[in-house]
């Protein structure tokens, strides 16, 4: 597991055993728990979409599209693209 979901896990952990330190019993209801299996299962897809599209944009930026291009392609402007996509894209180009 990278370090990137071991910290997401731990924040969440850590969210969650604060919450169930202030939860009110009374307050509790029963859940599905096939509604916390497809949410865990959407995180995880989320999470690897997410690390596929940085690729998929750095790729983008090393066969010369600009970064207008690729805010276009992800119906944002140029500027959020780079904002969240440009630190990502340099480290994986130096690396």
């Amino acid at each position: 597991m990278d370090k990137d979901r071991e910290n997401f896990l731990a924040e969440k952990l850590a969210a969650l055993e604060k919450w169930a330190d202030e939860v009110d019993p009374a307050d509790l209801k029963p859940a599905p728990l096939e509604s916390f299996g497809a949410i865990a299962a959407l995180m995880n897809q989320q999470e690897e979409i997410n690390k596929a599209l940085a690729q998929a944009v750095a790729d983008a930026r090393s066969r010369g599209l600009s970064w207008s291009q690729i805010g276009s392609l992800l119906g944002v402007s140029k500027q959020a693209a780079h904002r969240k996509y440009g630190t990502r894209v340099a480290a994986q180009s130096s690396s």
